[in-house]
């Protein structure tokens, strides 16, 4: 059995917290649907949801890392009844840490390559149509893209080789460090600029019309869903943290100091882009069309755009690759909890299992372009919808079942590990109803809803 290593301050466990928390989906995801939903509107209901469901959901997992001192792999099974089948749920949600990485990977490669444009400065000065060709020239090359995802497995998993303190911490400190400071040049910056206001206007005051354009049901339920992928919650990927913690402070301010850090990046990363988008009349798109098109046409709208552009992305690399290792630490503790491996042989195995899997996403928009499930543009997207709309909202389902359940670890088991230690907060133990049923039906119908919104409601032209 390998011995449990611990983080080396309560500082270095909300850093490497919120660096697998934070992720890009504040860049990649956020800002197209704040566009989409209403923008003040929606982020009220995801600051709203943060609170009330992804925070206790991020708890719970803490508790039970915690608890049982392993990772997903095992931690049902230590702290489950003898006869009782919660370890089940393991497997699902391992899977669920492989899927991320199946999509992640590439937009840390594309991100790197971008570092790499960023420098050169190839994009200064470009008309949109020259941004589109190298982009689609990027994605275009198989060996290229493979290249990129062979290249950051390969750095992720040399990080969790040297250990939670040599290796992983360093990665979350450095990087998350340097991306927040170049975030906030870039949003001093952005509101700065000769138009900025009605971007800032945008973010800070509710739109009602989204309401009656996409359905209210529709956007609580982005909102909702949204609020559990911002803090990576219901696949074990932060219950590993918990279980490198050591007994002498309690959960719930670690738990809420994360949520509030990952909120506060949120909004750093709103005011950076939308003052900018609005001052420059650039629309806000998805996904990867944002960060690898839109962007760039909107550095080269502002003076000095060399040295913003190369900050961006300079930030948006460190970023993606802190994510990166902290999904590949989950997967590196799993293999090591299972199997009994040493670290080193854990890394290895891994390495090429992650390689092989990432495969498809690499060739997905070139050699195997098409090949790709009815529905999806290509397999990227597809694990996309995997992971967040199945995996995070039945996997948070789980372990609010397992916590609070009768069947389960039990809710006096949580209160009493969630409690345990001299410092910091205790959590309400008149919350037990809150969370046991107002949770659980909230989670349950992110799941059910999002099922029917994209395979029911579009064939009977239904609405909500």
């Amino acid at each position: 059995m390998n011995k449990r290593e611990n983080f080396s301050s309560r500082l270095t466990f909300i850093i490497v917290s919120v660096s697998c928390a934070i992720g890009l989906g504040n860049i990649w995801l956020m800002p197209y649907r704040a566009g989409a939903y209403g923008g003040a509107l929606y982020i009220l209901l995801v600051t709203a949801f943060i609170f009330l469901l992804a925070i206790p959901v991020l708890l719970l997992e803490y508790s039970v890392g915690r608890g049982s001192g392993q990772s997903v792999a095992n931690h049902f099974q230590v702290l489950q009844r003898p006869g009782q089948k919660w370890h089940a749920a393991s497997y699902p949600m391992i899977a669920g840490n492989y899927l991320l990485l199946m999509f992640y990977v590439m937009i840390c490669g594309f991100a790197l390559a971008y570092l790499g444009k960023g420098i050169s400065g190839e994009l200064i000065g470009q008309p949109p149509e020259y941004i589109d060709a190298a982009w689609s020239a990027l994605t275009g090359n198989p060996l290229q893209s493979v290249g990129m995802m062979v290249a950051i497995v390969a750095l992720g998993m040399v990080a969790c080789y040297f250990g939670l303190r040599r290796g992983v911490e360093r990665v979350g400190k450095y990087t998350m460090g340097i991306f927040a400071v170049l975030i906030v040049i870039l949003l001093i910056r952005s509101v700065t600029l000769p138009g900025a206001y009605q971007g800032l206007r945008f973010l800070f005051v509710p739109n009602l019309d989204a309401m009656r354009e996409h359905g209210a049901f529709r956007i609580i339920h982005m909102a909702m869903g949204q609020s559990l992928f911002s803090l990576s919650v219901g696949m074990g990927s932060m219950a590993i943290f918990g279980s490198y913690m050591n007994k002498d402070r309690r959960l719930f301010r670690g738990a809420f100091t994360v949520g509030v850090l990952d909120l506060s990046v949120i909004m750093l990363c709103l005011l950076m882009i939308f003052p900018a988008a609005f001052a420059f009349d650039i629309p806000t798109t998805a996904g990867e069309a944002l960060l690898f098109r839109t962007l760039p046409n909107i550095f080269n709208a502002m003076p000095g755009a060399y040295i913003w552009s190369l900050l961006f992305y300079v930030g948006l690399a460190f970023v993606a690759f802190s994510t990166a290792v902290a999904v590949m630490e989950n997967l590196t503790a799993i293999g090591m909890d299972k199997f009994g491996w040493s670290r080193k042989k854990s890394t290895v195995i891994n390495l090429v299992l992650l390689i092989v899997l990432c495969l498809p996403s690499a060739l997905t928009r070139n050699a195997w372009l098409g090949f790709s499930p009815p529905g999806f543009p290509h397999l990227g997207s597809f694990f996309t919808y995997l992971v967040m709309e199945i995996v995070l909202p039945l996997g948070s389902l789980v372990y609010v079942l397992f916590v609070t359940g009768k069947k389960g670890w039990g809710w006096n088991n949580f209160l009493a590990e969630v409690n345990t230690g001299r410092e910091g907060w205790a959590f309400p133990s008149g919350l037990r109803f809150y969370v046991t049923y107002i949770v659980p039906i909230a989670i349950a119908f992110i799941f059910v809803f999002g099922q029917l919104q994209r395979w029911v409601f579009p064939h009977f032209g239904i609405r909500l």
